[in-house]
């Protein structure tokens, strides 16, 4: 277990250094893609690098909705917060350190609702929704190709991005938000929770509607009595 929480905390060290990095350097709206590009090519590395260590999910609403579906156990989720929080605000002092000087509207990569709370809420839950039903594809379904998880998750992350910048920042991650709000505070740290309630609504969601879908025991069950090679136990 120690070596997996020290696989979350480098993962979410490296998402949060690299991709909040960049939207503090290419703050103009011109480099949007860029900046989203960055978050989800670096998960896409991270993934395939970690993954057969800690199962990478770099996100604890994903934790989270993981344990939701029965694929993850409820006793380690804490300990995978503390690293994935841990590696986040290990960056963001990084970033302090090395990038003191900031503009006004970098904030560390901060992220604030731009949008009502309620709205900033649905549209983070709608996309950690997505989010949660192509990790429980990709990670746990043996029926998809293990060449998969990385790319689909992080290609994921960016299309969320893309769409929700403007809106909420597209975070879509808990403790990615959390640690840059923590050195900037004002408004940042005051709807921070915003962006822990969404993702985690959106992943317990999302989590639920995918086994429901796929059949869950009743549906591995069902394969083994079919004496097929395949099926859908793989933890991730």
């Amino acid at each position: 277990m120690l070596r997996r929480c020290g696989a979350e905390f480098l993962g979410m060290f490296a998402y949060v250094l690299l991709g909040c990095g960049t939207r503090i350097l290419l703050e103009n709206p011109e480099h949007l893609l860029s900046v989203h590009l960055t978050f989800g090519f670096t998960l896409f590395i991270m993934t395939y690098s970690l993954g057969h260590i800690s199962g990478a999910p770099l996100n604890p609403a994903v934790i989270f909705g993981l344990a939701v579906a029965r694929r993850f156990p409820w006793r380690f989720v804490w300990l995978y917060w503390l690293a994935q929080v841990g590696g986040a605000l290990a960056a963001s002092c990084v970033h302090f350190l090395l990038i003191p000087l900031q503009s006004a509207h970098a904030l560390f990569g901060a992220t604030i609702p731009q949008v009502g709370i309620v709205q900033a809420i649905a549209i983070e839950a709608l996309l950690d929704f997505f989010l949660m039903i192509v990790v429980l594809a990709a990670l746990t379904d043996t029926r998809v190709s293990r060449a998969v998880p990385g790319l689909s998750i992080g290609l994921t992350i960016t299309v969320g991005g893309l769409f929700a910048d403007s809106l909420t920042g597209g975070s879509m991650n808990p403790a990615r938000s959390l640690a840059p709000a923590l050195l900037v505070g004002g408004q940042a740290l005051a709807t921070v929770w915003v962006y822990w309630l969404g993702p985690l609504l959106g992943t317990t969601c999302g989590a639920l509607i995918y086994e429901a879908l796929r059949g869950g025991e009743v549906y591995a069950r069902r394969l083994l009595e079919q004496d097929q090679p395949q099926g859908d136990e793989r933890e991730p």
